[in-house]
């Protein structure tokens, strides 16, 4: 996995500028952000049973730690999967290209946590 890739799903200067350079904090969070599977798990059950209300909301959090974290790819997809859930329109689709992109994010987290930026 290389830097490009990586920075395309998380920032590691934009993210370390917001917590003042403090690796230690920024290894923190992002071992935190692992946690965050069952809030998708949850996120999916919410569409499956069409609790549309409850599935903004959560993508809603996913965003904020998104953003926190500058996840800019995931953060990206939240703003317009949130106005989608709250219309009548199938999410399928979009929640595809959440899962995709919070994979791939995921996948980019473990390299970080493995391989802490300089």
């Amino acid at each position: 996995m290389d830097e490009v890739e990586i920075k395309k799903y998380v920032d590691t200067v934009k993210a370390l500028e917001r917590i003042r350079g403090n690796a230690k904090l920024f290894k923190m969070l992002l071992t935190h952000f692992l946690d965050t599977r069952g809030q998708v798990d949850q996120l999916k059950q919410e569409i499956s049973a069409n609790d549309r209300q409850a599935a903004a909301k959560s993508v809603h959090a996913i965003k904020g730690v998104a953003a926190n974290l500058s996840m800019t790819a995931l953060y990206e997809l939240c703003p317009p999967f949130e106005v989608l859930l709250k219309t009548d329109e199938d999410a399928a689709e979009l929640m595809a290209a959440f899962q995709e992109t919070y994979e791939k994010t995921l996948t980019c987290v473990n390299h970080l946590l493995a391989n802490p930026p300089a």
